[in-house]
């Protein structure tokens, strides 16, 4: 049974210049939820997730997180944010970006390799390699891994998935459904049906608005939707 409201995200907008990219996009999440967002590329989803993070200001509406409205100085205390992009440091090993996170981390770095998080995710089997030898799936998992420092309830992937390979897609996957059964939340914006089958709530962006959707659609059923 689902609890308590984590995510909570009201009539956002966003424009940039002339563009409005957002709309009053607006859902909740709860604890032990995963919910999948997906649309068109360049249809706002990386927007909306950076405003979530509080890396970027909305033009109105709110979010709020456990209640509270949240600021990119503490965000990360209460919500792990895996962008698109790369976040971590391509000249140093693994192990000092780790290092580099976990340096303020209740948790000890030690234990969680040897038999924590970052060891469920593999990330044990690479720390002494530079971030720019890694493959994709690796930088991914230790992005994630980096993203759990501060022990966040709320977990947020903007396409975790893209450009892995099979076996990189399903540690990451097995990984989100064992946090979320935990009674974490996971929002995730994917391009990949795989991934959609982790979700017990899909919402499909479109115009710049949410639109929940049945979570059992695929195929030509779930294009129609986003089209």
């Amino acid at each position: 049974m689902l609890k308590d409201i984590t995510v909570s995200v009201e009539n956002i907008t966003k424009a940039f210049g002339k563009k409005k990219v957002l709309e009053g996009a607006s859902f909740e999440a709860y604890s032990g939820e995963c919910v999948g967002i997906i649309g068109m590329n360049g249809s706002g989803k990386t927007t909306l997730f950076n405003i979530i993070a509080a890396y970027t200001s909305s033009d109105s509406g709110t979010v709020k997180i456990y209640g509270e409205t949240i600021t990119k100085l503490h965000s990360s205390s209460v919500l792990g944010y895996i962008p698109q992009e790369n976040p971590l440091i391509e000249d140093l090993s693994a192990m000092d970006n780790l290092k580099l996170w976990y340096c303020d981390s209740h948790l000890n770095l030690k234990e969680e390799l040897t038999d924590g998080v970052l060891h469920t995710l593999g990330i044990h089997e690479f720390t002494s390699t530079l971030v720019k030898n890694l493959s994709g799936g690796m930088k991914k998992r230790l992005s994630i891994g980096i993203a759990m420092a501060s022990s966040p309830k709320v977990l947020l992937l903007d396409e975790p998935g893209a450009a892995l390979d099979i076996v990189a897609k399903e540690t990451i996957r097995t990984y989100l459904s064992t946090f979320a059964k935990d009674g974490g939340t996971v929002i995730i914006a994917t391009h990949d049906e795989e991934e959609l089958s982790l979700c017990n709530k899909l919402l499909v962006m479109k115009d710049g608005i949410l639109k929940e959707i049945s979570p059992s659609l695929r195929g030509k059923s779930l294009v129609k939707e986003i089209l």
